[in-house]
């Protein structure tokens, strides 16, 4: 069965929320916000959302810089507070710098990978082995914890953390 899109509007609303403060790089953006209907699937476990950078022809036709893209069963799941830590995480992946070769270019954008890519076995067995995981344990350490674990994405992930 093919996938099914929709006008993210609740997602662009959250994300209008959070530009300003945020991600002031991106408020000359051009950004479309899509639902499609049902999460793919990675390693067993879904994808909440994906950004990506149009270009090309398709920026031309879509007016876009960038694409977000929010699984809408997914979506339809989430409190509040997660589905803004969601719109967050996807803004975040998007960036854009002055173009310095063309100064009358205007900006140049691009997606970017989150700081940190890691297992939980790995950090409980080595602890934060690089200067990226350090960086992160380092926040994670002032973050109030017991007021975010009510808030887990997944029981999955509630389980995973106290297996470990």
């Amino acid at each position: 069965m093919p996938k099914m899109y929709a006008i993210a509007e609740m997602v662009e609303a959250v994300a209008k929320a959070l530009i300003p403060t945020y991600h002031p790089e991106l408020a000359t953006a051009r950004i479309l916000y899509v639902f499609v209907d049902k999460a793919a699937m990675k390693n067993g476990r879904p994808i909440l959302g994906k950004a990506k950078k149009v270009s090309g022809a398709l920026e031309f036709l879509l007016e876009a810089d960038f694409m977000l893209e929010v699984a809408l069963d997914q979506w339809n799941e989430l409190s509040p507070n997660q589905r803004r830590a969601l719109t967050d995480h996807l803004l975040e992946r998007c960036t854009g710098e002055e173009d310095e070769e063309d100064a009358g270019a205007g900006m140049k954008w691009s997606v970017r990978e989150p700081d940190v890519t890691e297992f939980m076995s790995i950090l409980q067995r080595h602890g934060a082995w690089n200067e990226a995981l350090s960086g992160f344990v380092s926040v994670a350490q002032r973050v109030n914890v017991d007021a975010l674990v009510g808030d887990v994405v997944s029981t999955g992930a509630a389980e995973a953390v106290q297996r470990n």
